[in-house]
């Protein structure tokens, strides 16, 4: 069975087109994993859930969990930006799940720059990127599970931001081969982003043909409206090993982007106890010119409180680094 799940996906991301879609979107924070597991496990996360933050990857997966849980993950990622996660989920056996999240990226402050003066103005400007989602999630048989996360997403750059309203929506099926689930998802469904502020005012003149007309009219100049990234998601989890001590499973996603390629992601996490983990796994693969891939980490349960950590390597980039808390209640 895990066979033929794997060699489908593979055979899938073989079907990639040649033109490049790269930078074709706006709100592109919005791509970067959370969770110190999921990251661990080369973002392998659309089928298996271990805390809240699956809901980033495919909102089904709250209706897995049977406890509420409150959890926070900060990533260091590249130039010193900080990227935040966040999330509160409340589990109700009758109606199911709801959670709300945040997802926040902060560039701190940077020098502006001109080709007159490129050694900068003496002025400092901000990237701020911040996402609000509530999320919904039941269980609709013993096997199979559905949800959907509904978002408020601002952007905001120097003295300009957009916004718009996105949706995320999640299936999972736990397949009569027990040790096998499979999960889809689509991530950023939703309306366009369009940058406006007082950084496009322009003085315009509408004849510089004629003399002694206003030559200094201010204008708006109005920018291009994007796209949000949205992704589609298809994968498994394969609990290859399940004794009272050990386990160990392993995970593969099939991803379409719709401002990249299609390509391959694929982990693995063994467990000791339920308590102690190891995890691994490879990024982008079947990806031209993919900047880096590996990745790994380990992750920590006692009682009620996970602590996880992930190191990820970006290539040339830089290795961003994610460390995860989560508090079962």
């Amino acid at each position: 069975m895990i066979k033929r799940v794997g060699f489908l996906l593979v055979l899938l991301a073989a079907a990639a087109g040649a033109q490049t879609k790269v930078g074709t979107t706006a709100g592109a924070f919005l791509q970067i994993g959370v969770g110190g597991r999921g990251a661990a496990m080369g973002e392998t996360a659309v089928a298996s859930a271990a805390d809240v933050s699956a809901i980033y990857w495919n909102p089904a997966l709250a209706a897995t969990l049977n406890r509420g849980q409150a959890y926070f993950n900060h990533t260091t990622w590249f130039a010193d930006i900080d990227v935040n996660y966040g999330a509160v989920m409340l589990h109700f056996d009758d109606l199911g799940q709801f959670a709300l999240s945040f997802y926040s990226l902060n560039s701190g402050q940077l020098e502006i720059t001109t080709e007159e003066r490129e050694e900068g103005t003496g002025e400092l400007f901000t990237v701020q990127d911040l996402m609000l989602g509530l999320t919904y999630s039941r269980s609709l048989t013993d096997r199979f599970n559905f949800g959907g996360t509904v978002k408020l997403i601002r952007q905001a750059l120097w003295d300009m931001s957009a916004a718009t309203v996105g949706l995320d929506v999640g299936l999972t099926y736990r397949t009569p081969f027990n040790p096998v689930t499979i999960g889809m998802s689509i991530s950023n469904f939703g309306g366009e982003m369009r940058l406006s502020g007082t950084n496009t005012a322009v003085r315009y003149d509408p004849d510089p043909r004629v003399g002694g007309n206003n030559d200094g009219i201010v204008a708006d100049m109005r920018t291009r409206s994007w796209d949000l990234p949205v992704t589609f998601r298809a994968g498994f989890a394969y609990r290859v090993l399940e004794t009272r001590l050990n386990r160990l499973l392993l995970s593969g996603d099939l991803l379409y982007p719709n401002n990249n390629d299609n390509y391959l992601n694929l982990g693995a996490e063994y467990s000791l106890n339920k308590m102690f983990f190891l995890r691994a796994g490879y990024r982008q693969l079947m990806l031209d010119d993919a900047e880096g891939g590996l990745a790994a980490g380990v992750g920590f349960n006692y009682r009620n409180v996970r602590i996880d950590f992930a190191h990820t390597d970006r290539g040339r980039l830089n290795s961003p680094q994610y460390f995860s808390v989560g508090v079962d209640f």
